[in-house]
């Protein structure tokens, strides 16, 4: 080979290498900016997860539940956005509520019964417009029309449309001889005669004053179907509940059913939370809830056969109609609240199918549920008290009425036990109390 070839053969191999060593340099130099931004991306994640917001959402305590607080963690593990559950006794809850809002100082989310019931927390100036929202496409028609005000989806429903009726043990009731009652005086009658077998008739939660509402609530749909258009005259100021002579029937009996022991000697210390355990026990032969309570009675008690017990309805004042709610519980945003954008992102959480799976999962009290794509639940209970409603269904005092005030109510059936006041003064003062939200 001539010199002038090998000086040429070696300059080429020089500038081969000099151009491995540049392409080498070049492509580690990518790989390391390619790894930092990566890097920096995670950090920046990490960092949005620190630096969350936290979201107030004011409930009533028997509102929330563990699956709640599980799934609000959930959401807080995968945002880094916090929720504050601000947690009021049942009794106190919507007073309290009312009074945030008052002096401004409402929470960021809050929840309140669906219906016609939201108006009493004004949603004109506090419920914010989610009509919107993705969700909102996947609700069932009813649930739907729970959460619409003047048009417009102003909360979020992840309950069920279900009734108070009264749940009752159908081995004890063949073990006094009695059958479904279909007026009051035949109620009486099962009454008497599961009391002389040594079986208290009625688990009644006296304490809790919410649950005195419901033994009222549940007339509701008996009115509407005997004075069409009741409702709208109520919720025009143009009616009022003390004249309504069958309420009135219904509370006298209602203090009759008291007084003659139905309820046991002691119902007025009796707790809600106490109800899985007596029903369990055998010890009671009724209770006025809703058609799912029997799953929870079962998941405690696998041997009491609570599956198999039906449900009619409370026939005060010779009712047969179960009155039914407009969707339960429901979650609005704060028109106020600093933090909308991270709310409606926890109520997208919420709607997910995955976590209304896990949801309803844990919540054997809900019955046929709010969303389309996600499979629900009825119990004997429901079956029964539909077959045993001789005169249909038909919306509650609380869902179709305005400003029904559960606790307001509730102490005043109290005060009716107690013979602090009459049947006809239950109703004026429930007006009383109603005229002043209408003011």
């Amino acid at each position: 080979m001539s010199s002038f070839k090998k000086k040429w053969v070696s300059k080429m191999f020089v500038l081969v290498a000099l151009i491995s060593l540049l392409a080498g340099c070049s492509s580690s130099e990518s790989n390391s900016n390619s790894s930092t931004a990566s890097s920096a991306n995670a950090s920046d994640t990490e960092a949005n997860k620190q630096n969350g917001v936290t979201i107030t959402v004011a409930t009533s305590a028997n509102w929330t539940k563990d699956i709640d607080k599980e799934l609000a963690k959930d959401f807080e593990a995968q945002t880094g956005n916090k929720i504050e559950f601000l947690i009021s006794p049942d009794d106190q809850y919507v007073n309290v509520l009312k009074s945030k809002f008052q002096t401004g100082e409402g929470p960021d989310v809050y929840l309140t019964p669906s219906g016609v019931a939201m108006e009493q927390f004004l949603p004109d100036q506090h419920a914010l417009d989610l009509s919107s929202e993705s969700w909102v496409s996947r609700y069932a028609d009813w649930a739907k029309a729970g959460t619409t005000y003047n048009g417009k989806v102003i909360a979020l429903n992840t309950w069920s449309v279900d009734g108070w009726g009264v749940l009752y043990n159908p081995a004890l009731f063949e073990q006094a001889g009695v059958s479904v009652p279909t007026n009051y005086q035949d109620f009486v009658k099962v009454c008497e005669a599961l009391l002389a077998k040594g079986i208290t008739p009625i688990y009644e939660p006296g304490k809790a004053e919410w649950h005195q509402e419901v033994l009222l609530n549940t007339m509701g749909s008996m009115l509407s179907k005997k004075t069409p258009g009741i409702y709208d005259q109520f919720n025009t100021n143009q009616a009022k509940m003390a004249d309504q002579k069958d309420l009135e029937i219904g509370l006298t009996q209602l203090k009759e059913l008291a007084d003659k022991g139905f309820f046991g000697k002691d119902f007025l210390s009796q707790t809600w939370e106490n109800s899985v355990d007596a029903m369990g026990s055998g010890k009671y032969a009724m209770m006025l809830t809703y058609s799912t309570f029997q799953n929870e009675v079962l998941a405690k008690y696998p041997d009491s056969k609570a599956d198999t017990w039906s449900m009619f309805p409370l026939p005060l004042a010779d009712n047969k109609t179960w009155a039914t709610s407009s969707g339960g519980v429901v979650r609005s945003i704060n028109q106020e609240s600093k933090v909308i954008d991270a709310a409606k992102q926890y109520f997208d959480f919420l709607a997910k199918t995955e976590n209304l799976k896990k949801y309803y999962a844990a919540r054997p009290d809900l019955g046929p549920i709010s969303f389309t794509d996600v499979e629900g639940k009825t119990s004997n209970a429901y079956t029964s008290v539909i077959a045993n409603a001789a005169d249909g269904t038909g919306l509650d005092f609380e869902g179709g009425v305005k400003f029904w005030n559960q606790s307001v109510i509730g102490k005043l059936v109290q005060d009716l036990y107690l013979g602090g006041k009459t049947p006809k003064q239950v109703l004026e003062a429930i007006d009383s109390d109603r005229a002043k939200m209408f003011q």
